[in-house]
């Protein structure tokens, strides 16, 4: 992945609760073959849950998803985000707006 850390897990419950941290960062969600959401949170741990519980049509029509996530400050999480989201091209991310 385009980021700090290199831990991939198996996104699932258990894995959410004992991998993910309750703190400021953005995380990807993505499949052996696609990139699928870039997201930024003040609480990895608690956005990660939410999409677990209510996923996205584009997400949950996916084979096994995976995640990882990086801390990121909160003044640096929104760039951060968008370059990651720039890079890697994420199939279930919103288009950017038009300018």
């Amino acid at each position: 992945m385009v980021q700090e850390n290199d831990d991939s897990f198996t996104f699932g419950f258990r894995a959410v609760r004992d991998k993910a941290p309750k703190a400021s960062g953005v995380y990807t969600i993505y499949t052996s073959r696609r990139w699928l959401y870039v997201g930024e949170s003040e609480d990895i741990r608690q956005s990660l849950f939410e999409h677990l519980n209510e996923p996205s049509t584009c997400l949950a029509r996916r084979g096994p998803l995976s995640f990882s996530f990086e801390i990121v400050a909160l003044e640096q999480r929104i760039d951060r985000k968008n370059a990651l989201v720039a890079a890697l091209v994420p199939a279930c991310n919103p288009a950017a707006p038009a300018r």
